[in-house]
């Protein structure tokens, strides 16, 4: 991966880590200094909007990265057309919400308070759906400016809810400060938005409008589908098992969020890079960027998930005390889901224009999913919906996308990924992990013996990795060579 990719994977890693730790701390002090009944108002008051994102926008700001690299004209107007997509989105919800969908919402959740709230947040839609500065920042190569914009204001936000719970003791205040503070936001966004697209300045083109709309529709319902399938096993569970099972389960059946910090960032990086090769007919370096980084995201969520295969029953106290020994077991299912998001394949099927082949692959996924889920529940019981997860994923998802992308790649199905380069990584992995594994023969705290493994699977994997996986060398030696310690450990001095 050349130098400038890594560094713009690297600042999307770092930004997204960082945001995600403040996210960690807000909700922290929201649930110290609100009642529950409060936070569960707040939460409630963004929860319609935060499911009708997904929904209306349709995947709209992702069509960008397929119609944006390759236009030699109007690119202006591009962003203007995929906005005002967007505005129209907004206006939809805003109507609904103001013609008696605050009123119906507070019936649904039970919750006479957010027949206010909700009125508040009718015109929120209107300046926060078509912001689309991240998408335009990535595609006109301003990384590090998406990177720092989003921490800056992510910084802020967070900063003016915590004083607001902090101050008032309720839900009102950061409620108004959450609907208020991106009007402040909304004019920079859309300012840097512009600048640094090329061209004159257009009027808006409905026929731009209708291929955009054609395009993003399939990735919309695609992503709508994607949601349902990994809430699927949580309804069921909810609905064929007791709350306590469905407790245990919930705590366990998680992705651990590196996942999302990694290979999010890659992918966002090599979209346009991808999208640009495929519009000049160079497909073979297109391929050979997916591949890249694939192995790339390997050397960081195949050790994640050997490590915690290992220690997930000191993570699982650590986190939610012994009283969820329950949840290991689901945990440990949940991790060999890993391996499948070691790519994120919507990159290259919206880099190749075939939209419709996620659509069509979602469906199926959801499909499956909730049969398996149903049977396997019944039979097994509530950590068996993870199974069902994995099963689907394993015998659906991965050969289907491997098979696709190879017909359109013209390779051969096992060459979409370095099947080899991935197995190697996750033999490393292991044997990092047979190693950290003997403080599990002691008898000690959680936390203690979790620290004292990852010590050992860190240095250990360290050692090996620079030694037998030449993309975690690439990736990860510039940044080594400044700690003097490390250095000397990969060199064996």
């Amino acid at each position: 991966m050349p130098s400038s990719r890594k560094s713009k994977v690297i600042s999307l890693s770092l930004a997204q880590g960082i945001l995600m730790l403040v996210s960690l701390v807000s909700g922290m002090v929201f649930a110290r200094a609100l009642t529950v009944a409060d936070y569960g108002t707040y939460l409630q008051t963004f929860l319609a909007y935060d499911f009708a994102v997904p929904i209306l926008t349709l995947g709209i700001p992702s069509a960008l990265y397929y119609f944006l690299p390759g236009a030699k004209e109007r690119q202006k107007g591009l962003v203007l057309d995929n906005m005002l997509l967007l505005f129209f989105a907004a206006v939809i919800f805003s109507l609904f919400l103001a013609l008696g969908g605050t009123e119906l919402l507070a019936k649904r959740f039970n919750n006479p308070d957010l027949s206010r709230t909700l009125r508040w947040i009718v015109f929120y839609p209107l300046y926060t759906f078509p912001v689309i500065l991240g998408t335009v920042l990535v595609i006109k190569d301003r990384i590090n400016l998406n990177a720092a914009y989003s921490v800056i204001t992510g910084i802020i936000l967070t900063a003016s809810l915590i004083i607001a719970a902090i101050l008032t003791k309720s839900y009102r205040a950061p409620a108004i400060v959450r609907i208020l503070l991106p009007i402040l936001f909304f004019p920079v966004a859309i300012y840097l938005s512009f600048k640094y697209v090329p061209g004159k300045w257009v009027k808006p083109s409905f026929s731009s409008m209708w291929q955009m709309l054609k395009f993003a529709v399939p990735l919309g319902l695609a992503s709508v589908f994607g949601t349902l399938t990994l809430q699927l096993s949580n309804v069921i569970v909810s609905l064929l098992c007791t709350p306590e099972d469905f407790a245990v389960y919930a705590n366990g059946a998680k992705e651990v969020p590196v996942i999302g910090i990694i290979t999010g960032s890659i992918a966002v990086v090599i979209m346009t890079d991808m999208s640009q090769k495929i519009k000049e007919g160079d497909k073979k370096t297109a391929l050979e960027l997916f591949r890249k980084a694939s192995a790339i995201s390997a050397c960081f969520l195949l050790p994640v998930m050997c490590f915690f295969i290992f220690y997930a029953k000191q993570f699982i106290d650590i986190l939610y005390t012994s009283k969820y020994e329950g949840s290991v077991l689901p945990f440990r299912i949940y991790l060999f889901i890993l391996p499948m998001r070691i790519v994120y394949y919507g990159s290259a099927f919206i880099a190749l224009g075939r939209s419709r082949a996620v659509l069509y692959r979602s469906a199926i996924e959801l499909v499956i999913t909730a049969t398996l889920c149903f049977f396997l529940v019944k039979w097994l019981g509530a950590y068996s919906a993870a199974l069902a997860m994995v099963i689907t994923f394993y015998l659906w998802s991965i050969p289907y996308n491997l098979h696709t992308l190879g017909k359109e790649f013209l390779c051969k199905t096992t060459y979409v990924i370095p099947l080899g380069k991935i197995g190697k990584i996750f033999l490393v992995s292991l044997i990092s992990g047979l190693f950290a594994s003997a403080f599990l023969l002691f008898k000690s705290s959680s936390i203690s013996l979790l620290c004292m493994g990852f010590s050992i699977y860190f240095l250990v994997y360290i050692v090996l990795a620079f030694n037998f996986i030449p993309e975690f060398k690439e990736v990860a030696i510039p940044y080594f060579n400044k700690i003097s310690f490390l250095k000397r450990l990969v060199k064996g001095d």
